[in-house]
């Protein structure tokens, strides 16, 4: 029987990444992070480095091995 699809917003913290992680065993996972807002210097006021973040989320995709995306979302 194949699995249902699920998809996971991957922050690239550690309750994301555990979530995906859980969810993996009962679900077919797709990571997926969002970039929320346009910035050109990839940091909000040098506090959400969002750059970094994506990077993070996509190495525990590939840790998981579970299909990664990024939407940008900074329009709407």
């Amino acid at each position: 029987m194949k699995k249902k699809r699920v998809i996971v917003g991957l922050s690239g913290g550690v309750d994301s990444s555990v979530a995906a992680y859980l969810l993996k065993e009962e679900y077919e996972v797709i990571g997926l992070f969002m970039k929320n807002w346009h910035d050109e210097s990839v940091t909000i006021s040098n506090e959400c480095p969002w750059l970094e973040d994506s990077n993070d989320a996509m190495l525990v995709a590939e840790k998981l091995e579970i299909p990664f995306q990024t939407v940008d979302l900074s329009k709407e």
